[in-house]
């Protein structure tokens, strides 16, 4: 029996090609009955099958585990391709990743950490250094503000006055304060000013000034001079006897 798909001579007793597995009989041909009951094929060499009388079942059943096989051998093969093209593509993968990793300059990349850290402290260091200037200004404000409450001092304002009248107003004032002294004539005298080291700073009675240091005053008074008496024969000018 000739295969009809390859060509290969086979036994005729074979429903099957030795060589690709195909059907040797045509499975649309008429079954025929023999005078014994038997169910047959026709074939094409021997239409009248009068060579090989086969089942009719049992021919059907080799044909369908033919196909079977044939397409479990179909889903093999590309099962065992498609795992190939994986693996092909893992490898490739792999080693790409390699070669980049080995491309990779070292020295950069410990250039580029160095330079992150040097970065890093630099920015750190100067919050310290900003951090350090601003406690520092702070601290020399408040050391300031507490230098300026204690250095307020108190001055001495002192007055004194020769015979012939009182004085008022002496005592002790804060710096920048205004004071004000007085001076008061008695019965016979008149106040002539207020004398500082020896000279006359103001002729006024009641002297109003701003203190900025130790201040020492002295208020000057004076005898009222007296009309000539002619009758006693004596004259009396600013206190001294005149013959």
């Amino acid at each position: 029996m000739r295969c009809k798909n390859c060509g290969s001579q086979n036994d005729d007793n074979l429903y099957i090609c030795q060589n690709c597995g195909s059907p040797l009989y045509d499975e649309e041909e008429p079954l025929k009955n023999e005078g014994d009951g038997t169910r047959v094929f026709a074939t094409l060499d021997d239409p009248n099958n009068t060579q090989n009388p086969i089942d009719a079942a049992a021919q059907r059943a080799a044909v369908r585990q033919a196909e079977e096989e044939e397409r479990k051998k179909k889903q093999q093969i590309t099962v065992i391709v498609v795992l190939a093209i994986l693996l092909i593509a893992i490898i490739t993968g792999t080693i790409l990743a390699v070669a980049h990793g080995k491309n990779t300059d070292p020295e950069t990349t410990s250039d580029l950490s160095v330079s992150e850290s040097l970065t890093e402290t630099t920015d750190q260091s100067t919050t310290r250094e900003r951090t350090t200037k601003a406690t520092t200004e702070s601290t020399t404000k408040e050391t300031t503000t507490e230098t300026t409450t204690e250095a307020v001092k108190y001055y001495t304002v002192s007055i004194s006055s020769n015979d012939g009248g009182t004085v008022d107003g002496g005592g002790s004032y804060e710096l920048g304060d205004n004071a004000t002294v007085t001076a008061s004539a008695d019965s016979g005298y008149e106040f002539d000013g207020w004398y500082q080291n020896g000279s006359k700073i103001s002729g006024s009675a009641v002297y109003t000034f701003t203190v900025t240091d130790n201040t020492k005053l002295k208020a000057v008074f004076k005898i009222v001079a007296v009309e000539p008496d002619t009758e006693g024969g004596i004259e009396i000018i600013d206190g001294e006897d005149i013959n």
